[in-house]
């Protein structure tokens, strides 16, 4: 039997693309091992938001080719889209090849407790520092009759979370808020998820969709990048601050618990210090619950790389640094609200969960819980996490 490892770099989406392809070869009877073993295929799902992101994706090559030298080395994602020709002169050996992300998912080998759907697929919108568009084109979406299927299939297999994703969830063509009213009729499905949603696809209707559906998890991702008007107008973000401030009031006004999450990119052209503290202001006015910080990275092709007024590295780093202060101490703030008090988890691997509005909670669990709700006590709060009883 074949050994086949797989390393997934970038968004949801692309992981849920691995664990398509991940079903493709289980189906034949291939036996998937860890990536840091030795394997007879490798499949590298590359990412390319950022610098960062490629280096990673040629060090997973380069790994995989010194771990076997004779073993078949795939590689896809958006990186290898882009760069397919510089990439088969760097390692003339690899493989690369264009998985289609919304086929139908088979239920072999069994999901994770949390299992991802990609429902939709494309950008259209080319903000100006993003390269993905070019990478992943036109808009796509899969069918809700599909999606029912599949995530039918899932369930039937283990699943009990349903997260939806996509390269631009909200543009989803079917009508967002429908598949989530229709998932919440499957049996023994417990709760149902939205990946990262962009602030100017959101509807009244979708998020009374998520308050009002009982299995829908009251947390949403939504990016913001930037806290200033004049960086959100070159970035091509067609929102203020003031609207962004207006969608997460009406959010809090519906599900006071919601659990909101952001991207922040630090260091865009021409981000000067009075740029940077209106995005401190409004971080510390909205009180996110969790942040995730990226530096900007200039994208081969995109009208942001060649913008005037780059920013420093050192003075990107700075600015990290005090934002990533700033993600301690709103998460922390957001969990300390439910210290003392019982919260339901949905447990996905021995002594740990997370709530619906996505904080982790770490307790002595038993291996029977797992794919369990369970309700417990948080007792201690730790930054990227809570212990409780």
């Amino acid at each position: 039997m074949k050994k086949i490892a797989f390393f997934t770099l970038g968004c949801k989406a692309n992981q849920a693309q691995t664990e398509l392809i991940k079903s493709r070869y289980g189906v034949r009877g291939a036996r998937i091992v860890d990536f840091r073993e030795q394997a007879d295929v490798y499949v590298i799902n590359t990412c390319t938001v950022t610098e960062d992101a490629d280096r990673k994706s040629r060090q997973a090559i380069r790994r995989a080719i010194r771990q076997n030298p004779k073993a078949k080395v795939i590689v896809t994602g958006c990186y290898a889209k882009l760069e397919k020709s510089n990439l088969i002169e760097l390692f003339p050996q690899i493989m690369i090849q264009d998985f289609s992300s919304l086929a139908p998912r088979p239920s072999y080998p069994p999901p994770r407790i949390r299992a991802n759907i990609m429902i939709q697929d494309g950008c259209e919108h080319f903000c100006s520092y993003c390269i993905v568009p070019h990478a992943r084109g036109k808009i796509k979406s899969k069918p809700l009759e599909q999606i029912m299927e599949e995530a039918n299939r899932l369930v039937e297999a283990g699943a009990k979370e349903i997260v939806l994703t996509g390269i631009n969830l909200g543009t989803y063509e079917f009508n967002l808020a429908a598949a989530i009213f229709r998932l919440s009729s499957i049996k023994n499905l417990y709760r149902i998820r939205l990946s990262s949603l962009e602030p100017m696809y959101i509807t009244k209707e979708l998020i009374n969709a998520v308050a009002g559906t009982p299995k829908a998890c009251q947390h949403l991702h939504i990016p913001l990048q930037s806290g200033d008007n004049s960086i959100l107008s070159a970035m091509n973000r067609n929102y203020t601050r003031d609207k962004y401030l207006d969608l997460i009031h009406y959010i809090r006004s519906q599900m006071p618990d919601c659990g909101i999450t952001t991207d922040i990119l630090v260091g865009f052209p021409g981000e000067g210090e009075n740029e940077f503290q209106n995005t401190i202001d409004l971080i510390n006015q909205i009180r996110f619950s969790r942040l995730h910080i990226f530096s900007f990275s200039p994208r081969k092709g995109t009208p942001a790389a060649e913008m005037p007024n780059q920013i420093d590295p050192k003075v990107k780093k700075e600015r990290s640094e005090i934002l990533h202060k700033l993600r301690a101490k709103y998460m922390t703030e957001f969990a300390s609200r439910y210290l003392s008090k019982e919260i339901e988890i949905l447990v996905e691997q021995n002594g740990e969960g997370l709530t619906e509005n996505y904080i982790r909670i770490i307790y002595s669990g038993k291996e029977n819980d797992i794919g369990k709700l369970h309700k417990l006590t948080i007792k201690e709060v730790k930054e990227d996490f809570c212990l409780a009883k």
